[in-house]
Parts: C-alpha cells; structure tokens; sequence
C-alpha cells in the first residue's frame, strides 16, 4: 500500500526551558495523487500524558495533490512533572478512509529537567506568636463551654448515642479493557442478525484516544469486506458500517478532550437513512442521507475490539452495552441511559451490564441469551457510571 503522506519534522528532540513550554513544526505532504482532506493527531509514546500536547490551528486540512501543509504542535509540561525522557509523533489519516490511508510522523523526544523548587521564605516571628495566642484561647473556651454542658440531664439521663449507620454496599465491579488482547466475545447469535435500523450504547471511561478503539463492532473483515462500529478514532467518535454490496456510510465528530479517564455514554443511530452520533444524551453529528446500517455478514461481535479479538482493541472501561434492531429516538437515549431498558423492551437484541462479580462471562439481560465470554479483561472495583444530565459534563467514578 502507497504512503498516504510524507512526514518530516523541524526537530527529533525538544529541550523546555525555564516554563517547562517549546513547539516544534511538522511538515506534511500528501502522497496518494488526489485530493484529500487529512486529520492531524498529537501520538504521545509509551507513559507520556496526551494533555502536555495541542496543535496549533486546524487539525483537518484539505490537501491538493502533492499540497503541503504545516503542523505546529505545542508542548507544555507541568511545573510538578519530575526529570525524564518523554516523546511523541503526528498521525495523519486520510478523513474519507482513515482505515487504509494513514501515515505516522517521526518520533520526537522531549527531555523534561527537574522542577525548580522555590527557596523557603522566612516566616516573621509575629505570625507563629499569633497563631499559639488564637489556639490557646480556643482551647481555654472549649473546656468552659464542656464544663458547663457535664450536667445535662437527670436520672442518669443524658445527650442520645446516634444509631450506627449502615455501611454503603461495595461499589460495581467493571471490566478494564488493556488497549492489546482484551475483549468480549460475543460470537453471531440470531438476535443480533440485524439489518437496516439499528442501534448502539455504551458506557465508557477511555484511558486513550489514539489509534482505532472499538467499543463495540461487528467484523472487522476481508473476505468479504464487511464492518458494523461504533468507536474511537484517532480522537475521533465515529460509527457506520459497509460490506462488499454496500459502501460506507457513517458519521464522525472530535471528541472532547475532558472525556478521557472519565465516564461518557455514547450512542448511535440509523433510522434508514442516516447515522447519528450521540454523547450524553446530546447530538453530536449526523450524516447527510445514506445506504448502510445494520448489514448481514459472516462476522462475529466483540466489545473492545473486532470481532474475534486481536485488532481495534479499546483502553479503558467499557459497561452497559445495548444493541437495538431498531432507530432509537434522542428522547429515549436521554431518558434510558441511567436505566436499565425492560427485559423484552422493543427492538432490544442484546444488553450486557458487565457487572458480574467473577466468572468468565458477560451476560445478557435482554432475554434473548446472547451471553459473552471475556478474553483477557480484568474486573476491577469502579463505581458506576454516573446519573448524567444531558446537558451535563462527565465525572470520574466515585464523584
């Protein structure tokens, strides 16, 4: 396969100065012979935290044949962030088939130094003085005021002891998807043998958002071609389907940057004539009118990865998985992604809650026995996800 893009870069390494800041540029030239509309993306390697790092201007461009465009990425650090070696690269992927044409940038190394610790200020010798003065004279207080209430009561009577209170139950178990081998098999049961309108929701808590992370998909296969998703792309919501006899249809939106390391609902739909994509309950894109949907093909369904495993493998936590085999409403997205939908409800196919204690398996609450079997993913103590508003923002388990 041809380089979609040529990538080179101003710098391969990067030293910050006193306010822990630098840029470095990153030249890109398109290399597949037509016009394309690309999307950078920040890549940080190994530990390295995805928030040090933002591109200067748009981060989809259009591309002539053989144009050039110029990315500046700017690097800021913690004053806090210890001594160490970190380092990062550009992606750029082609927006019309991010899957095939997309190319990753030199790496680039940034040497972060030790935090400058500021000199201890003499405190004035008034200020400990007064402090001792205000604790002595609260001391003195309280033991008058205890002292006069030692004779509540007669009889033996006296202040009532508070009841203990019930300990809260333990939090939710949740499955932690490793971004490599984990995932949730769901094999090709006949409930989820949809075709035209269908529905897909999720819980998650993404750890990353860099490369292609399915949270749930059918296939991902070649012989024939054939793909259901809905997933995170390069920073990237995006869903949509297509097959040997369909093309692709879908849709696409940034996702928020306050999302990582947080619980979001996301949602999709195709009413038959087009995608949308929903985050808490709110709209976020649709796509101008469109075949796809829910297509028939010889391919299993996973949660976290493609189906089968091995590829498109998501980083985080994933719970309350729903497939529908119809065009759920926005009205209902909001009103029923706090709740768990009826046993039975219309058009359910498929709701895994994910919240097993132990066991092997994830199993399926719609009625319709879908049951799956987890490969590599650990169950962890996490709360659940939050109550969300629509209109509210997202909160880390447990707040």
């Amino acid at each position: 396969m041809a380089r979609a893009f040529d990538i080179t870069t101003t710098s391969p390494s990067l030293r910050l100065g006193g306010d822990r800041r630098a840029e470095v540029a990153f030249t890109v030239t398109n290399s597949l012979g037509r016009h394309v509309r690309g999307r950078a993306v920040v890549v940080p390697e190994g530990p390295t935290p995805p928030e040090w790092f933002s591109l200067a201007g748009e981060a989809e461009r259009e591309f002539p044949p053989n144009g050039t465009h110029v990315f500046q990425v700017q690097v800021a650090v913690p004053p806090s962030q210890g001594a160490g070696e970190h380092a990062f690269h550009l992606l750029v992927a082609d927006q019309a088939n991010p899957d095939e044409h997309f190319a990753d940038g030199p790496t680039v190394s940034v040497r972060v130094p030790a935090p400058v610790v500021a000199p201890k200020k003499k405190i004035p010798w008034w200020i400990p003085v007064s402090v001792a003065a205000v604790l002595l004279i609260a001391v003195v207080t309280g033991v008058l005021v205890h002292d006069g209430e030692k004779d509540e009561g007669t009889g033996g009577s006296g202040p009532v002891a508070e009841e203990p209170q019930a300990e809260p139950p333990p939090p939710a178990p949740v499955l932690t998807f490793n971004g490599t081998t984990s995932f949730v098999d769901l094999g090709q049961p006949l409930p989820l043998e949809i075709t035209g309108p269908i529905t897909l929701e999720a819980w998650i808590r993404p750890t990353s958002n860099t490369a292609i992370q399915n949270i749930v998909a059918r296939g991902f296969v070649t012989a024939p071609n054939g793909e259901i998703f809905l997933r995170i792309l390069f920073g990237n919501y995006q869903t949509g389907s297509y097959s040997e006899s369909q093309p692709f249809g879908g849709v696409i939106s940034s996702m928020p940057a306050q999302d990582l390391n947080n619980w979001v609902h996301v949602a999709s739909v195709y009413d038959g004539e087009k995608w949308r994509l929903y985050r808490n309950g709110e709209l976020l894109a649709e796509s101008p009118a469109q075949g796809s949907g829910g297509l028939p093909m010889n391919a299993r369904w996973a949660i976290g990865s493609k189906g089968g495993g091995g590829e498109r493998t998501f980083n985080g936590n994933i719970r309350d998985v729903r497939i529908w085999s119809v065009a759920r409403t926005q009205e209902q997205i909001r009103e029923g992604m706090n709740d768990p939908p009826d046993e039975g409800a219309e058009g359910l196919s498929g709701y895994w809650p994910m919240d097993e204690k132990s066991g092997g398996r994830v199993l399926d609450h719609s009625g319709n026995e879908a049951h799956g079997f987890i490969h590599n993913a650990l169950r962890g103590p996490s709360s659940a996800p939050p109550v969300t508003t629509p209109d509210a923002g997202t909160a880390a388990p447990g707040q």
